[in-house]
């Protein structure tokens, strides 16, 4: 279907009108002296109000504030609902505005798609084509004439192909001008030129709009005999059922021309020009207007004006719809007249309220300061008050519950670290004054008495220095390890290694230990069940080689002796078993196990899953010999950076194994 008809626009968005009046800077001519004063005296009464709530107690001051905010939000909640509610007036009249504009562009579309709908009805019946080929007018008329009677605003025409009128309903009155031709009528001959149902907006010559709608009639070939045309006018009737719809009135005119309206009084009696704003807005640019308007009586009536615009694209006409004013005013009125009252006793209510929760918040911030002074003065043991509460003073009273469970675990912590630091400083002069006053005292012997020393003698005392500085040694290496442990600063360099030669260095470094108490050692190869033995070195060739540092193997080794001579008794047997660990699944060896072995006291059941640790030193240790608890700390850690694993076997009264593992190379 082909149409030609431009239909009125949709809904019209609500415009502002511009309110008269200018802005202007005030002020403008102060000078930079009248604002520092003016922002002095500012500051100065700042400063008095914060003295003054300085002085007062914590109760009054939440009553004050309470006060101040409930009457600052009653005021800005009474400013946002009155802006809101106007807001939402004006929204609702230009909403109703729309649904009137939107609702007179529906009745006109649906109007026209029913016209259409009636026209092609009529031309596609073949007795159309027939009565038109034949020229019978008596059938014509019987084909038409039953329309007008349904739709009384309903007027139909049939011409032939030249546009020679043949029939038309209902019949002219008499003595009235009737047109011969429908040609002269928008939308016929297009409709016979395209094959395809026209509708157009035309001006009569009497200035009324009449919307015509043309459908060609075909014949058995698809030619054009002719065409059947249907018009109706807007007119009273149209903005009367516009009325009905919405409960708004409209008007309809043609140009500037008052056709029909629905307004009380009118703007004017028909043919009443529209204002000359709105005609050149809507009819010179075919925009859509919107004005408040004053009927005689004084009733004001916000109206929007929206062009009609014929076949050509051009403003014929307009029609408009409207909204009186006044029913916002009484809708306002009468909302105000609750929303006023509500205020009130909504904001006595909250003063009342603030003035009770002030009460209520003080009693338990008090609580909470007399615990924080508390807490200043050292009494972490008591628990803070309120804590069990769930509000926001409750969430503070759990924090500062954390907070002193924190810092009297933290305190204790400390109390229980410096003592600790104590014993470690005690153990650790213990152990250097020791060698030191040997060393001391051995200088000094052989100073005064070097050249008549019998060489034994010399050797003895060399034999003595030896030891005194291999604890020493051991001692200063022990501390300074455990300080890179604590800083992360530890490190190994992997190599391939001779376990032989580490084993062999070990034991001179703690040769003097043994031969101060009279101990030997023995070292066992284990790679079979037979195994082999040796009493100080093994086989060449026979230890395997591992993956590690030298240099750290050799203090593990060192450290496991030393411990080895320390705790076991005089002229004891140390051995150090090393032995190949086959894994099950390929027969080769994998790992190598190193193990020292001493007839010492021996380490209760309970303490051995500590021995590891810093500091740490078994009751039977204490009792044998002093010690600083670091050397199988670090053993540990220098074994696991190897990837390797360490443990002990002992049993209390019978001496202690303690064995590391270690990767085969």
């Amino acid at each position: 279907m082909g149409t030609g008809v431009v239909s009125p626009t949709g809904p019209v968005r609500g415009t502002d009108l511009p309110v008269g009046g200018s802005s202007t800077m005030q002020g403008a001519n102060r000078d930079d002296g009248f604002s520092s004063v003016n922002a002095n005296w500012v500051t100065r009464a700042w400063t008095r109000i914060r003295r003054s709530l300085g002085a007062v107690g914590l109760r009054t001051k939440l009553a004050v504030f309470s006060v101040a905010l409930v009457v600052i939000g009653a005021g800005g909640s009474a400013a946002a609902g009155w802006q809101i509610l106007d807001r939402l007036l004006e929204q609702s009249s230009n909403d109703r505005l729309n649904i009137a504009t939107f609702t007179f562009a529906s009745m006109y579309q649906q109007r026209v798609a029913e016209a259409e709908l009636v026209v092609r009805q009529l031309s596609e019946r073949p007795q159309s084509a027939d009565a038109i080929e034949s020229r019978n007018v008596a059938s014509l008329m019987s084909i038409i004439d039953p329309v007008p009677t349904l739709r009384p605003y309903y007027s139909l025409m049939i011409a032939d192909a030249s546009g020679v009128i043949l029939a038309r309903a209902p019949k002219p009155r008499p003595r009235a001008v009737v047109e011969t031709r429908i040609f002269g009528i928008a939308g016929a001959a297009e409709a016979l030129e395209s094959g395809a149902t026209v509708s157009a907006l035309s001006v009569t010559p009497d200035c009324q709009l009449m919307v015509s709608v043309s459908a060609p009639v075909l014949g058995y070939d698809r030619l054009p005999l002719g065409v059947i045309q249907l018009r109706f006018p807007l007119d009273e009737e149209f903005v009367r059922q516009v009325k009905t719809d919405t409960g708004l009135d409209s008007s309809i005119y043609c140009a500037d021309r008052l056709l029909a309206t629905t307004l009380p009084g009118g703007t004017g009696a028909p043919g009443a020009r529209a204002p000359a704003d709105v005609t050149s807005a809507v009819i010179g640019r075919a925009s859509e207007y919107e004005a408040t308007i004053t009927l005689p009586g004084g009733r004001e009536y916000r109206a929007r004006w929206v062009p009609l615009v014929d076949f050509e694209g051009r403003a014929i006409g307009m029609y408009g719809v409207g909204n009186p004013v006044q029913s916002v005013l009484d809708a306002r009125a009468q909302i105000l007249g609750v929303y006023i009252p509500v205020i009130g006793a909504v904001a006595i209510a909250a003063l009342v309220l603030a003035s009770l929760g002030s009460v209520v918040l003080s009693v338990p911030l008090r609580r909470l300061a007399i615990s924080a002074e508390r807490m200043g003065g050292g009494d972490f043991e008591t628990p803070i008050h309120g804590a069990s509460s769930r509000d926001e003073v409750g969430r503070l009273a759990q924090q500062m519950e954390q907070m002193r469970a924190s810092i009297a675990s933290t305190y204790s912590q400390l109390q229980q670290l410096n003592k600790l630091k104590d014993e470690y400083l005690f153990s650790v002069a213990h152990e250097i004054r020791t060698p030191m006053s040997s060393l001391v005292a051995i200088v000094e012997v052989m100073t005064d008495n070097l050249g008549h020393m019998p060489e034994e003698e010399v050797r003895a005392n060399i034999g003595r220095i030896a030891r005194a500085v291999v604890r020493l040694n051991t001692l200063v290496e022990n501390v300074l390890d455990a300080g890179s442990l604590r800083a992360g600063r530890f490190s190994v360099r992997m190599g391939k290694v001779n376990l032989d030669e580490v084993i062999d260095q070990a034991l001179a470094t703690v040769a003097p230990l043994f031969e101060e108490k009279g101990q030997v050692s023995q070292v066992v190869f284990v790679e079979t069940p037979g195994g082999m033995l040796r009493n100080t070195t093994v086989e060449p060739g026979r230890v395997p080689l591992v993956w590690g540092d030298e240099r750290r193997l050799g203090q593990v080794f060192a450290n496991l002796l030393s411990n080895a001579s320390k705790y076991g008794p005089a002229g004891d047997t140390v051995t150090i078993r090393v032995a190949r660990e086959y894994a099950e699944t390929t027969g080769r060896s994998s790992t190598v196990r190193v193990s020292v072995s001493d007839n010492g006291p021996g380490i209760p059941l309970p303490e051995q899953a500590d021995v590891f640790e810093r500091h740490f030193r078994a009751s039977s240790a204490v009792l044998a010999a002093p010690g600083t608890g670091l050397g199988l700390a670090i053993t540990r850690a220098i074994i696991e950076a190897h990837g390797g694993q360490v443990g002990i076997e002992s049993e209390h009264g019978r001496g202690t194994t303690v064995w590391v593992t270690l990767g085969e190379a």
